[in-house]
């Protein structure tokens, strides 16, 4: 195949701190990549090709005894979304990773809800240019990217959904396929579709009175509320707002993308418990929002979902992405790409309960926990029945 993935080691030491970071969190435009880094010819690049325009690059820059690995995703002109992992956290103490495209325009790398990692957006011109990562005064660490000439809509990459775009284009090119041209919240597949008819039915078997839908405005987002509220009103089931006093009956289905399901299910948890909602039926998310950033905002949760973190694809999904990835955890949006790209076959959908708190004690009784906690450490994802008929 072409380009694939893009890690590269390289260090370029600078002694002048950047002027004005006062602006820092600003999102400035009209940048200009003008610099010949030694970037350029000192990139190694292990998965072979050559940087591609429209292929995520991913580059590990080794300095100070810390890795970074670094994500510029959709590599096309214009606002591109920038994702930093490190072995090191760069805490309150810490010196903060700035990323640009020169020492002018730096803007501080910040977690985002539902995903790990550290995100900013830079402005890449036509062609190819830098991107610049520091992490204290005298710590410049570049590298090229290859944007091409082609005018593209970014928007949806570095966007709310954009660390969901990442992960399921970076997963498709570990798989040796092309990257994809858009992202997973543009629209409703089949698949997720069918997820969400069986978290339906089965909350009609079980005898719920009224719904409770949480979503956002993506086009996804949308589609699977109407298909929610469809399919509950044919039932008799009222879908009622997320801040309705809940009734006897009563289950929360999350329909938004990881930031948004994060951002709302963290404001209900972090309340002091009596001024929660009781949820009698439980809470339940769509099959994206398998992700540990979203999982953590609450304390347990339903989803219906085609495969098992045990099965040995996923398994090997996660070991390679721990490979190329170190520090990146596993979603299931990404493992999707994966295996679709791979052609492997999908489970019969079933229900599964995500919890980040695992209390299963390590025993030989349980041999296989070590291995599956690498998709969810400290927690895990468990198969607890059948779904109703859809």
């Amino acid at each position: 195949m072409g380009a694939a993935v893009v890690v590269g080691g390289l260090l370029v030491g600078v002694s002048a701190y950047a002027a004005g970071l006062g602006a820092a969190d600003q999102h400035r435009t009209g940048n200009q990549l003008v610099r010949d880094w030694s970037a350029r010819t000192d990139g190694q690049q292990v998965l072979g090709g050559s940087r591609t325009p429209g292929v995520p690059s991913v580059q590990r820059l080794r300095h100070d005894d810390v890795t970074f690995t670094v994500t510029v995703a959709p590599a096309r002109p214009g606002p591109n979304l920038v994702r930093v992992d490190s072995t090191h956290q760069h805490g309150r103490t810490g010196p903060p990773v700035l990323v640009g495209t020169g020492e002018d325009d730096l803007v501080r790398a910040r977690p985002r809800p539902g995903t790990d990692g550290l995100w900013a957006v830079v402005d890449l011109p036509e062609g190819s240019g830098t991107v610049l990562v520091t992490h204290g005064p005298t710590h410049r660490l570049p590298f090229i990217v290859e944007t091409g000439t082609d005018p593209v809509d970014t928007a949806d990459w570095v966007g709310a959904d954009g660390p969901e775009c990442v992960a399921v284009a970076t997963a498709a090119v570990l798989a040796a396929g092309p990257a994809p041209t858009g992202c997973p919240a543009a629209g409703l597949t089949a698949r997720d579709a069918d997820s969400l008819r069986g978290v339906v039915s089965t909350l009609v078997d079980r005898g719920v009175e009224e719904i409770a839908v949480e979503h956002d405005e993506s086009a996804r987002s949308i589609a699977a509320y109407d298909l929610v509220r469809g399919l509950a009103g044919e039932s008799g089931v009222p879908v009622v707002r997320p801040d309705d006093a809940p009734g006897d009956r009563n289950a929360l289905v999350v329909l938004g993308g990881w930031e948004t399901a994060a951002h709302d299910l963290t404001a209900v948890s972090s309340r002091p418990l009596r001024q929660q909602p009781i949820r009698s039926d439980g809470t339940w998310l769509a099959p994206w929002l398998l992700s540990p950033g979203v999982v953590d905002s609450t304390a347990g949760a339903m989803l219906a979902l085609d495969f098992d973190i045990r099965d040995q694809g996923a398994q090997e999904f996660s070991q390679t992405l721990g490979t190329y990835f170190p520090g990146q955890l596993p979603t299931g949006p990404a493992y999707l790409a994966w295996r679709s790209v791979r052609g492997d076959a999908p489970r019969p959908l079933g229900l599964y309960a995500a919890s980040r708190a695992a209390y299963m004690p390590a025993s030989s009784g349980h041999a296989g926990h070590e291995t599956v906690v690498s998709w969810f450490p400290g927690g895990t994802v468990t198969p607890v029945g059948s779904l109703g008929a859809s």
